[in-house]
């Protein structure tokens, strides 16, 4: 009897080159990822290994139990994030695949991939945010039940009436700066603006941000807030007037209504005074810092502002591009306007991740060293991942698989003997027959990762 040893080869092509150009595992792949994770369930690299063939194989489930417990034994390894990410997002479910990415983000080596799930992760915001308003309004009546706290505040869109149109997009661009005013105080929690957008439309709001009381309320409810901002903006001639209620949510009671007016040119000064009488309905007594940081202008143009205000439109809609052309004509008016420079990056990389799939990324990977190890698991080879300057090595032993175990943690390999199986065919002869039978071991040579 003979033990079958592993073979060394330069060439990763070569063995790897026809089932991992495909994307599909040989016939014989899984089971043996799974025989290597049953003989080392403490490895990491053969539970990364098995749940990337799972992926592959689109059975999810397997995939992300397997990733999730090589991700407690290597919570650095950004190819088990990344692959566990895009099992999650194959489930829908978008706050583990944001976890899964983030963790890529920090701690996976290829730079083109992270870029890639930056992007990604912008789009996947108002994805996020539409599965959770879905989550809310199916558990109303459970939300409902329990009133929100009183230092908890919804500002809803406002409600433009006047006859210059272009004046509009203060509907939102109005509750944006309350949003962001009313935030600034320690002792109040604000709804953001986009959450509460959502919310609205998955109760079948109309566009426009228009909404009645009553659906106010349910929002509110849904949102656990205690207290619901809402209001009018009234154009007459050069004026504007800005008239809000503060509503008790659990009792449906206005319990405040401040207003404001001013010149149309004089809106950033309009609106910051109605957010200290806002305050002071609610009974909340500012710092000084508090104070001041609320006294900021965003921007001195008011032309920057409706751009922005209807970038903010488009935002809600999902409409990236387009609202990314408005934050940019916002920075074009006012270089300086910071809040449209934000947004005008978010609605950029939003926009860009949405083209963003699994196969972008996939080929993004290719040619990399977490690529090849992508690529042994789809031989059914199971890899450890060394450093930028290290190794990677892999045992193949499907034919005679007791011969030897490998095991690695960050760049070094440990190997294990063990008395290998006799051929069941060898028992009369005294000899192991291996006629047509091999293993191999892989030695992958790192180009300088990007």
């Amino acid at each position: 009897m003979r033990m079958v040893r592993p073979i060394s080869i330069l060439s990763l092509a070569a063995t790897l080159g026809a089932c991992a150009s495909t994307g599909t595992l040989g016939p014989d792949g899984v089971a043996r990822l799974e025989q290597a994770h049953r003989d080392n369930p403490s490895s990491a690299p053969a539970a990364r290994a098995l749940g990337i063939a799972y992926y592959r194989e689109n059975r999810f489930p397997d995939a992300r139990q397997t990733l999730e417990q090589a991700a407690k034994m290597d919570p650095a390894d950004g190819t088990t994030q990344l692959y566990l990410g895009l099992t999650a997002e194959e489930q829908n479910d978008l706050v583990a695949a944001r976890q899964a990415y983030s963790s890529y983000v920090n701690f996976g080596r290829t730079a083109r991939v992270r870029r890639l799930l930056e992007e990604r992760l912008s789009a996947l915001i108002r994805r996020e945010l539409e599965a959770g308003a879905k989550q809310e309004v199916a558990a109303e009546a459970t939300l409902s039940a329990a009133p929100g706290s009183p230092r908890v505040v919804a500002v809803l869109p406002m409600r433009f009436v006047g006859a210059d149109s272009s004046l509009k997009p203060l509907e939102r661009g109005m509750a944006e700066l309350l949003t962001t005013d009313l935030s600034r105080s320690s002792q109040l929690t604000v709804v953001e603006r986009m959450r509460t957008q959502v919310l609205l439309d998955e109760l079948h709001l109309q566009q426009s941000g228009a909404t009645d009381d009553a659906t106010g309320v349910r929002a509110g409810r849904m949102l656990q807030a205690g207290r619901l901002i809402s209001g009018s903006i009234q154009q007459t001639g050069d004026n504007l007037r800005v008239d809000a209620a503060i509503v008790d949510v659990s009792t449906t009671r206005v319990v405040g209504q401040p207003n404001d007016n001013n010149a149309i040119d004089q809106v950033f000064a309009l609106e910051k005074n109605l957010a200290f009488k806002i305050f002071d309905s609610l009974g909340v007594r500012l710092t000084t810092a508090e104070h001041d940081a609320i006294e900021q202008r965003p921007t001195k143009s008011l032309a920057a502002f409706i751009a922005y205000s209807r970038g903010l439109t488009l935002e809600d809609e999902g409409r990236y591009d387009d609202a990314n052309r408005f934050f940019d004509q916002a920075l074009r008016l006012d270089p300086s306007f910071k809040q449209a420079q934000q947004q005008s990056q978010q609605a950029r990389s939003a926009a860009q991740g949405q083209q963003v799939t699994a196969a972008t990324v996939e080929n993004t990977l290719k040619g990399t060293p977490e690529g090849q190890v992508v690529q042994a698991a789809t031989q059914g080879v199971a890899m450890t991942s060394g450093g930028s300057s290290g190794t990677a090595v892999a045992t193949a032993s499907d034919l005679n698989p007791s011969s030897a175990g490998t095991a690695a943690s960050g760049g070094g390999t440990t190997t294990t003997q063990t008395p290998a199986k006799n051929n069941p065919g060898a028992t009369g002869t005294g000899t192991d027959n291996v006629t047509n039978k091999s293993a191999v071991v892989v030695i992958v040579i790192h180009a300088p990762h990007p």
